[in-house]
């Protein structure tokens, strides 16, 4: 397990884990960051890689650590992973959370992975980072696995969110903060108008269709998954390339649940990893 922190083009670092499983060849950071610096082919690694991005207001573990344990499961596949804190989230740099700052953080850990001989990789995200995910669409990326996808309209009473008073500064200045509650140091996080409309004002055409890659669209597994989701998901099915396939997860309580979403998203990514 290796922390790392991978730089966005508007200069905003990025605190993320990577680990290489067991059966993997030993990764010297140092080494390949040296012969990039020297503008030297670095090797291509044999095994793919998962890069997996959290949910609203989540970081890189997810809520109860649910992304740990399917990065965990990733790895017993043979698979490296890289979980990342999206910008303003976590221990990533301080930011405005916005739908296009998320969109960057995500290119911005694909090109790195690259850069260093990654390329075979795939991501599974959840909730709002899987919006990010369908709207990054990065070329390198073979294939995405969605869990909980926004990809529609959000029908929200931003008033049972936000207190009086944050939707008047949200009203006179733009931003508003809510107070941190993830296991980590961040105490605050910072929302805008932007971050509202991102959250309510999606579309399938925009979210689903003209995809570089088939997509695994699963829901039913998030406890704090939006409304409407599922439905909206069916709505734009048909914009998504061949191959892509829609299930709803089922199971008596959240760890089944979870172990469900494993056991599909590692069936889908090992195959197209291939």
């Amino acid at each position: 397990m290796t922390d790392i922190g991978i730089a966005t083009v508007r200069g905003v670092n990025l605190a993320a884990t990577l680990c290489v499983p067991e059966t993997a060849d030993p990764l010297d950071l140092p080494a390949l960051d040296a012969a990039l610096e020297e503008d030297e082919e670095v090797p291509i690694r044999t095994e793919g890689v998962v890069i997996l991005a959290h949910d609203f207001l989540t970081d890189r573990h997810g809520l109860a650590h649910r992304l740990d344990g399917i990065a965990a499961r990733y790895r017993r596949a043979g698979l490296t992973t890289v979980q990342f804190d999206f910008s303003g989230l976590g221990e990533s740099d301080d930011d405005v959370i916005t739908l296009a700052g998320e969109v960057e953080d995500l290119r911005a850990v694909v090109g790195w992975l690259a850069d260093r001989g990654f390329a075979r990789q795939a991501i599974h995200a959840n909730g709002f980072g899987a919006t990010a995910a369908l709207l990054a669409r990065p070329m390198l990326v073979r294939t995405v696995v969605v869990v909980g996808a926004v990809v529609g309209p959000q029908s929200i009473l931003w008033e049972n969110v936000f207190s009086s008073e944050q939707l008047d500064e949200l009203d006179r200045h733009g931003l508003t903060r809510l107070p941190d509650d993830n296991p980590n140091p961040r105490r605050w996080d910072v929302l805008s108008r932007e971050t509202l409309a991102d959250v309510s004002l999606q579309s399938p055409n925009t979210t689903m269709a003209d995809l570089p890659w088939p997509i695994l669209m699963l829901h039913g597994a998030l406890t704090d998954e939006f409304p409407d989701t599922a439905e909206a998901a069916a709505e734009g099915f048909a914009l998504l390339p061949d191959g892509s396939r829609l299930q709803q997860v089922h199971g008596d309580d959240a760890d089944a649940a979870q172990a469900e979403v494993a056991r599909l998203a590692i069936e889908w990514v090992t195959r197209r990893l291939r």
